[in-house]
């Protein structure tokens, strides 16, 4: 990991949190922002191809075994995602004048939000990773303790934020296909929309996190009992 690689994670963290103001960009920034997307993600892949050249090689505990599992399901979302919204594209309408609309929007949706989700656990996984990796190409010492709180508290109202904006953008029904992106961002200015999500982002990736940690301190204990 270096430092193009942690810009490129930032801007598709960006361009995915945009994607669901679709209510405030509408459909043309949507599909536009979507080929941006696409082109990042193919990027993202390329540039980590060795994790996949890797796949047949090693041992497979737990954690590799999980990693693998988040990843697969990432990429199946992603796919899912990207070929709805391809044949549901009004800006491909427009200019060839083909209508393919045999997947329904609301499988695009659900597809969003599940790659939305497993893109937060994915984070969560790599989480210490990347903190290190931020750390040392920006030169800096260790975080002083109140540094550190600060840091948790920021953690914490994030997380809240993330608590609330399940309810408040009905995850559910989104992950179930229930509706479509033209219900998202009722009664709230696109900021707030985007707060939100980055909050859901956040809440997914911080338990992915300490769970992950949990258990690993948890298995090195009974290891060390044996």
């Amino acid at each position: 990991m270096n430092r193009k690689k942690l810009a490129l994670d930032a801007l598709l963290l960006g361009l995915i949190l945009g994607e669901f103001a679709y209510a405030f960009t509408g459909s043309t920034v949507h599909e536009l922002l979507g080929l941006s997307l696409l082109g990042l993600f193919l990027l993202h892949g390329g540039w980590n191809w060795s994790w996949f050249c890797n796949l047949w090689k090693g041992r497979y505990p737990w954690v590799r075994i999980l990693t693998l599992g988040v990843n697969s399901l990432l990429l199946i979302a992603a796919v899912v995602m990207l070929v709805s919204g391809l044949v549901n594209s009004d800006l491909l309408f427009r200019a060839t004048g083909i209508e393919l609309t045999w997947i329904p929007r609301n499988i695009h949706t659900a597809a969003a939000y599940w790659f939305l989700l497993l893109m937060a656990v994915h984070l969560g996984l790599h989480w210490k990773r990347v903190m290190n990796e931020t750390q040392r190409l920006g030169r800096w010492r260790d975080v002083s303790p109140s540094g550190q709180r600060v840091l948790r508290l920021l953690a914490v109202v994030l997380a809240l934020i993330g608590l609330h904006a399940i309810f408040d953008r009905d995850l559910y029904h989104h992950l179930i296909a229930y509706f479509s992106f033209g219900r998202t961002g009722e009664g709230s200015t696109w900021i707030v929309v985007v707060i939100q999500y980055l909050g859901i982002v956040g809440l997914f990736a911080g338990v992915a996190y300490y769970a992950l940690h949990f258990f690993l301190r948890r298995g090195n204990r009974t290891a060390r009992r044996g």
